[in-house]
């Protein structure tokens, strides 16, 4: 069975559930190499840089995002 390709050229931004599970099925974590590089990611596939950013304001309820930084 292959591993199914990245969508990384498919959005510029995830939100809500759907970040968990695009960074655990594609992305690796910066921080565990340069702990400056906290909440930024790589992509396995294709190598783009993505960062999780945290909700703007709790109490609107505006989840944690994930943004294609290259």
């Amino acid at each position: 069975m292959s591993q199914p390709q990245c969508s990384c050229d498919s959005f510029e931004r995830l939100e809500g559930a759907s970040v968990a599970a695009y960074i655990a099925a594609f992305l690796e974590d910066l921080s565990r190499a340069d702990p400056s590089r906290k909440n930024q990611y790589r992509c396995r596939v294709c190598g783009r840089v993505w960062e999780r950013r945290a909700p703007l304001n709790k109490e609107e309820g505006k989840r944690a995002s994930l943004v294609k930084l290259s």
